[in-house]
């Protein structure tokens, strides 16, 4: 049985682009796609329900013997909504655009980005109108830090590697400048991560940072090392300047990085890389 990627769809470019993105994941998992758009005043349902339909019809050819289809919610809130239909179907995951400098658009911004993130069963993966489809996913960001769940995002990190040949995985320790037992359990992580990619065979690299802004921090590496991908979990370590001066770590990261974001709820594993 086909697995089942869900796309947000509001007919921006953002989400436009995130419905190619997820129709060649799901090429590449053996997936079938659901376009989900939940009704707003500002757009005609009859036009939307067209515009859906000829969505359809132009991606059906590219997944083979997969299938491509569409459901139009209602609800007054849009990331209730789409999280209810997301509890309700238990898709593989989750693929929506974001717009602009500052992450979701309107509908989506601030805390309701947060929220739709944080209440989402499966993981969420997040892009910009920008994505470069040229470019080949070589890079992928894996942060590892303090907390305890820090290490739940590795079997999703090992997934989109098989996805994508050739990809290496960077692996980047943040540790917070104060405290040698935070600094030890960052270490002792990072060397497990190191332990279980040398026996998938994968191929990585590790770096160690000191970080008081565990956002920065990761986005700064993402440049350096020309990053296709980052992957995090919806709650990570909050230090005082995460807490005060951006706000929590995951909403920082979906307003500040140009690059895919893909987040993973701490309590959700769904079998990846098992």
């Amino acid at each position: 049985m086909a697995k089942e990627i869900i796309v947000g769809i509001d007919f921006s470019n953002a989400s436009l682009s995130a419905l190619r993105l997820g129709v060649d994941i799901a090429k590449r998992t053996n997936s079938d796609i659901l376009m989900l758009w939940v009704q707003t005043a500002e757009k005609d349902p009859v036009e939307a329900e067209n515009t859906l339909k000829e969505l359809s019809s132009s991606f059906v050819s590219a997944l083979g013997e997969n299938k491509i289809s569409y459901q139009i919610a209602q609800g007054s809130k849009v990331h209730k909504t789409i999280n209810k239909v997301v509890h309700e179907r238990n898709p593989y995951m989750l693929v929506v655009g974001t717009n602009g400098n500052s992450g979701f658009d309107e509908r989506f911004a601030g805390a309701n980005a947060f929220k739709t993130l944080s209440d989402c069963p499966v993981p969420v993966l997040l892009l910009r109108e920008n994505f470069n489809f040229n470019k080949p996913l070589e890079n992928i960001i894996l942060p590892i830090d303090s907390t305890p769940d820090t290490r739940q995002k590795v079997p999703w990190t090992l997934e989109f590697a098989r996805m994508f040949p050739n990809t290496c995985i960077r692996v980047l320790g943040l540790q917070s400048y104060s405290g040698k037992t935070i600094r030890g359990e960052v270490e002792g992580y990072v060397d497990s991560v190191e332990t279980w990619l040398k026996q998938k065979g994968l191929k990585y690299t590790v770096e160690m940072r000191d970080s008081d802004n565990s956002t920065l921090t990761t986005l700064d590496y993402a440049k350096e090392v020309g990053a296709d991908l980052i992957v995090i979990m919806t709650e990570q370590e909050k230090t005082l300047s995460n807490l005060f001066f951006l706000g929590p770590y995951a909403q920082q990261m979906i307003n500040l990085s140009p690059y895919p974001v893909l987040t993973i709820a701490p309590k959700e594993i769904n079998g990846a890389g098992r």
